[in-house]
């Protein structure tokens, strides 16, 4: 089996390698199509920091310094994204920073710091990490998720001013390492009351979890759970537990506080009880199970790398090492996406979400807008869940 991951991931190399040449310092958009591509430019979003992120994975493990030269292409670009400029935000279409500069900033610039000793990438990571310190509310003591947007509804900008979601487990490793590049505690006291309320609040009693939370904005008193990429707000949106999977164990790895650890493991229990039966992810484990259903290989790369992240914190658990081996050789198997050039993404049959909505009249027609795409995140946590598994000796973006 190490064979077969081996070369899994130097064929991974490979298209790295070529989609240096192929994006030649821009950033594809995070969605790809349904044959394995991307378009280009992606700059400006949430998802800014996966792609050069895989280019300091790689250099990581493979000490190739064509690849760090590559991912110093961004830095301006990365300094221009952290400064957070609104006038440069409207002038190039670039969503404002909110709650997700972690998945922008530490798994580019924090992970350069600490390879190369960068201090341009330090102040950087910096930075993003007030940025996201500015996000926290003491009424409530959470995290504030997005920033309102042009589309939204008078009621959803309102809901928003109180909202927590789940994806910000992965974002808080970005407080953690600055409370301890810095000293000053307020980052970590921050970002253990954050995941504190998430493991209270957004985690149900079954292990099951809610995409988003609710709080009075005023008040900071809980609310309830919501939806936006699931089938319903009483439902399990299948990244989101992912996400949960793992930024719990991360959470445990960065405090040692027992609560987050028993989070991780009572998510990671809900879904490996909740695939479907040839081990896929649906989309939202609520969602009806017929022909239409999209399962979302993101879901599933992110999960892996949780599931090993736990099996660190318990190297006699096989059952957890074999249960992502699984799930890594199912992706292999099934959902690879074509070799380069007819492909340049790892992965296909991803799903943004929503594929449909509960009681939608329109479920078949608008279910593969949204499903059977290439995600550049599941691309990314797959190739770090391969480098888990073959053990490159390399620093992780989460081992500091």
């Amino acid at each position: 089996m190490d064979t077969v991951y081996e070369n899994a991931l130097r064929d991974m190399d490979m298209k790295i390698y070529r989609n240096c040449l192929l994006y030649n310092g821009d950033i594809p958009f995070a969605v790809g199509s349904l044959d394995g591509t991307y378009t280009l430019s992606g700059k400006g979003q949430w998802t800014d920091g996966f792609w050069p992120g895989l280019q300091l994975l790689a250099y990581a493990g493979l000490q190739d310094d064509l690849l760090l030269g590559e991912y110093e292409r961004y830095m301006p670009f990365l300094i221009e994204r952290v400064n957070n400029d609104p006038t440069v935000n409207k002038d190039r279409g670039y969503l404002s920073l909110d709650h997700d500069v972690g998945f922008i900033f530490h798994l580019t610039a924090v992970y350069h710091y600490v390879l190369t000793g960068s201090q341009s990438s330090r102040e950087i990571g910096l930075k993003a990490a007030e940025s996201l310190l500015g996000r926290f509310q003491e009424k409530g003591s959470y995290i504030r998720a997005w920033n309102n947007w042009e589309s939204d509804t008078p009621e959803f900008r309102q809901e928003k001013k109180g909202k927590a979601i789940i994806d910000s487990l992965m974002n808080v490793p970005l407080l953690f390492w600055a409370a301890k590049e810095t000293g000053e505690s307020r980052y970590r006291k921050s970002a253990e009351a954050h995941i504190r309320q998430l493991a209270t609040n957004i985690v149900r009693e079954d292990g099951s979890t809610y995409h988003s939370y609710n709080f009075n904005p005023d008040t900071g008193n809980p609310v309830g759970g919501r939806s936006v990429q699931g089938y319903s707000h009483a439902s399990t949106w299948s990244r989101g537990q992912a996400w949960a999977i793992y930024g719990f164990a991360l959470a445990y790895r960065y405090t040692g506080n027992e609560e987050f650890l028993q989070a991780s493991q009572r998510c990671l229990n809900y879904w490996k009880h909740s695939l479907l039966p040839e081990g896929d992810a649906p989309w939202d484990f609520a969602a009806p199970r017929n022909k239409w259903l999209p399962i979302d290989t993101s879901a599933m790369s992110i999960a892996s790398c949780g599931i090993l992240e736990l099996y660190l914190h318990a190297p006699d658990d096989r059952e957890l090492h074999e249960l992502a081996e699984r799930m890594i050789s199912r992706l292999l198997e099934a959902h690879r996406a074509p070799a380069f050039p007819a492909g340049n993404a790892f992965l296909l049959h991803g799903c943004v979400g929503p594929a449909y909505r509960e009681g939608s009249k329109e479920e078949k027609d608008r279910n593969y807008f949204y499903a059977n795409q290439s995600l550049i995140y599941g691309d990314y946590f797959l190739y770090e869940a391969i480098m888990r598994l073959q053990s490159r000796n390399t620093l992780l973006p989460w081992d500091f």
